[in-house]
């Protein structure tokens, strides 16, 4: 066997291990780039919408009026894939890691209610409204208002001032969008 047929031989030998290796062992994901629920379970989405439509050529414009929500999100193991996944109502959606922790979509995931409800009163005061505690409030007319007739400052001096008027403005709300 001359020394190019060595040489040669040896290369494809070598060139063999490496391909052997690189097919075997497929990257492990680092446990940083991995998403895992916290023991807690519930993660939360602050989320703020407008109501009404921009008219580009009225000429009484109104601003918009917001409505600010806490969405509390439960993930749940995908059993095909091994993600986490969570139905927004109409499609799957995935966590994905980014600088400053975990989005989902375009929104900052919040491991407790309190980092959520501080991104939705800095979103308040930025769209210049009455900067609240946020209430989780039922979407029923009738239970609203028995929680604004038991708050009422009126008949209850004690009640929560902050709660009665988060009544007020959800129903307002309410009514606008049925109209």
């Amino acid at each position: 066997m001359t020394n190019a047929q060595r040489r040669a031989a040896l290369l494809a030998s070598r060139k063999a291990e490496m391909d052997s290796s690189s097919n075997d062992s497929k990257p492990t994901p680092k446990p940083s780039s991995v998403f895992c629920p916290h023991e807690a379970g519930a993660y939360y989405l602050a989320d703020v919408n407008t109501v009404g439509t921009f008219k580009m050529f009225a000429r009484d414009r109104k601003p918009p009026v917001y409505t600010y929500d806490i969405i509390t999100v439960h993930f749940e193991l995908n059993p095909d894939t091994g993600t986490w996944i969570w139905f927004d109502g109409k499609k799957n959606q995935f966590p994905r890691k980014a600088q400053d922790g975990w989005r989902l979509g375009s929104r900052k995931l919040h491991h407790t209610r309190e980092g959520a409800e501080a991104e939705v009163q800095c979103a308040m005061a930025k769209n210049g409204d009455r900067v609240t505690k946020v209430h989780d409030l039922p979407d029923d007319m009738t239970a609203l208002k028995k929680i604004r007739s038991t708050h009422h400052p009126d008949r209850n001096p004690d009640a929560d001032q902050d709660l009665y008027q988060a009544v007020v403005e959800k129903l307002d709300r309410i009514r606008a969008l049925a109209q």
